[in-house]
Order: structure tokens, then C-alpha cells, then sequence
């Protein structure tokens, strides 16, 4: 092998190492980006914590009163046994109201 063929070969090696290296600087760049980004973001939440704590708590609080007011709630079986006691009552109302009829119609029809 001479001089010559070692020159060419690493003339190709050369231009592969740096077609390699654009395309690597090329292709890592979004995530160069979106790391700088989240840096910032943290940078932020540290600053900010003490605010981010307390809207948390907040948070927390209105969570913890509305599952308070939930549990007070009837459930589904509650509200049909409530349907069902109705609608039993309504019957016997119903039955009652013949029977008032029956004997007003009756008193009315003897004055």
C-alpha cells in the first residue's frame, strides 16, 4: 500500500467523521434545545416554590372538602329505596282516596 492509497483512505475517513458529525450535531440539536428549556423551568419552580406549595395546599383543602361533602350524599340504593317508599305511599293514597269517594257518595246519596 502506498502513500498515495493511505492519503485517499483517510481523505474518505475524514469526510465520513465529519458527515457523522453534522448529522449527530444536527439531529441532538431539539434535544440541546428542550434540555435548556427545562432548565429554565426549574429554575422557575425553584424560585416559585414556596408559592407552587401553597396553591398546592389550597388545592389539597378544596380536594379534601368536596370528598367531606360527598360522603354526606345519599347513594343510588338510598334515592330507589326513597322511589320505592313513594311510590307505596302514593298507592295506598290512592286506595284512601276510593274509599273517601265511595263514602262521601254514600253520605250525600242518604241526606
Amino acid at each position: 500500500m502506498s502513500l498515495d492509497d493511505v492519503s485517499k483512505w483517510m481523505g474518505v475517513f475524514a469526510l465520513m467523521l465529519s458527515v457523522g458529525n453534522v448529522l449527530w450535531a444536527w439531529i441532538s440539536r431539539p434535544a440541546r434545545d428542550l434540555g435548556t428549556r427545562v432548565d429554565k423551568i426549574e429554575m422557575s419552580v425553584e424560585e416559585n416554590d414556596d408559592q407552587t406549595l401553597q396553591e398546592l395546599k389550597k388545592h389539597d383543602r378544596r380536594i379534601q372538602r368536596v370528598e367531606d361533602e360527598i360522603r354526606h350524599l345519599p347513594t343510588k340504593a338510598d334515592v330507589s329505596r326513597v322511589e320505592n317508599e313513594i311510590t307505596s305511599v302514593k298507592t295506598e293514597l290512592a286506595i284512601v282516596h276510593r274509599v273517601v269517594d265511595r263514602l262521601d257518595d254514600f253520605l250525600r246519596s242518604k241526606a
